[in-house]
């Protein structure tokens, strides 16, 4: 119990930091971009640039983890970060130099978030029991979104009176504590047993053959994270050139995050809802998505909502179905579909700005929500609410 006990307060400081440097930082990136350039395009390509490593890292990263361990790729990545943001910070000294600084930044910073976000779930059933995976899962939910509210807000008020430099620095030294909380880390002996003592274990492919709930699971995520990109660069341009206000911005995305913060107490208190119902929802939240004020609010209300409901799910599906030693595997192949959607949202998003103007996410949803549908007729005796033996 106090090793567990430990254990929960360490995760919980190295992703409150984490969770805050990382999204703090990218707000940041998309304001500088877009006041820079008045355009989504730019901020687009970038966030673009920043998944596509995902497409082969995620592989690299599985090996790398099977082969050490989650605690030791966590320690190293957080440590990479800390130098990364803190040499931004003595470059961006030339003002002319910002925006190629931070474009850059971005891209090194994924590549790294690549092996910390894998190394960060597959940790989870290594140092807590399973019954505790999905309070885990909800907590990590929950802090990760009150650092992404706490992190705009703080972030655009700051930017009024301290330089955005000065601002990755702080990061930069934040993640440099972070990877110290990391070394505190205790893995549990049972879940470490498993992993060095290796059954001989088919290629994660087979897995989705044999489990076409996963497949199922797997492919509704692809539609969320092709969501996820495209309003990640939507919703910032649009505020920003409809309202031109950074406060504005802030109190969007907070609502978003506020949506996703009330997800876990949604799933544990409120009425089950099934899977088919989170998945039709998503593409029913993105038709308010428009530029009207309050449906703009509630839209990213549901949105948040929707998504932090099923990724909670997804990942504990993930982390409790299958076998410890094979987590790290699972989540890898599962991650290069993710975030190669998301690469390829973030493309595409300014194209469906150009094509349809502020009515782009509208557009969208019609098109997610056949594509749910037919995802539901091909996988339609497969329910994926069953798939995890979720604790009392």
């Amino acid at each position: 119990m106090r090793q567990t006990t430990r254990n929960f307060n360490c995760y919980l400081g190295s992703m409150a930091i984490t969770f805050f440097g990382f999204y703090g930082f990218m707000y940041l990136v998309s304001v500088q971009l877009i006041e820079a350039t008045g355009s989504p395009n730019l901020l687009g390509h970038v966030l673009a640039l920043t998944m596509a490593p995902a497409l082969v890292l995620n592989l690299v990263a599985g090996i790398l983890i099977e082969r050490t361990n989650p605690k030791i790729v966590m320690l190293v990545t957080d440590l990479l970060t800390g130098l990364l943001f803190v040499g931004a910070a003595v470059m961006m000294a030339n003002p002319t130099w910002q925006v190629m600084v931070l474009a850059t930044v971005s891209v090194v910073n994924k590549v790294i978030g690549v092996f910390y976000k894998l190394g960060n779930k597959t940790i989870v059933p290594q140092l807590f029991p399973p019954t505790q995976i999905m309070k885990v899962n909800g907590v990590q939910t929950q802090v990760r979104q009150v650092a992404i509210i706490s992190a705009s807000m703080i972030i655009a008020g700051l930017l009024l009176v301290i330089s955005a430099r000065c601002l990755i620095l702080v990061m930069g030294l934040a993640f440099l504590g972070s990877a110290w909380l990391d070394h505190q880390f205790q893995l549990r002996p049972q879940a470490v047993s498993e992993t060095v003592v290796r059954p001989k274990l088919a290629p994660a492919w087979r897995l989705f053959w044999h489990r076409p709930d996963l497949a199922k699971l797997t492919s509704l995520a692809i539609i969320g994270c092709l969501a996820d990109a495209i309003v990640a660069v939507f919703v910032p341009w649009l505020v920003i050139t409809t309202w031109q206000s950074k406060l504005a911005l802030s109190g969007y995305l907070g609502c978003e995050a506020a949506g996703i913060i009330m997800a876990p107490l949604i799933k544990r208190w409120g009425p089950t809802l099934a899977m088919t119902k989170i998945s039709y929802g998503l593409p029913l939240s993105l038709g308010l998505l428009v530029p009207s004020p309050p449906l703009l609010a509630i839209g990213m209300g549901m949105l948040g909502c929707l998504r932090g409901l099923f990724n909670l799910k997804f990942y504990t599906t993930l982390q409790t179905g299958v076998p410890v030693a094979f987590v790290s595997r699972l989540l890898a192949l599962t991650l290069v579909f993710t975030d190669g959607t998301t690469a390829l949202g973030a493309y595409l998003a300014p194209q469906l700005v150009k094509w349809t103007g502020s009515w782009a996410l509208v557009v969208l949803g019609s098109g997610l929500l056949l594509a749910t549908g037919l995802i539901q007729l091909v996988f339609r005796n497969q329910p994926v609410d069953q798939a995890v033996q979720e604790p009392d």
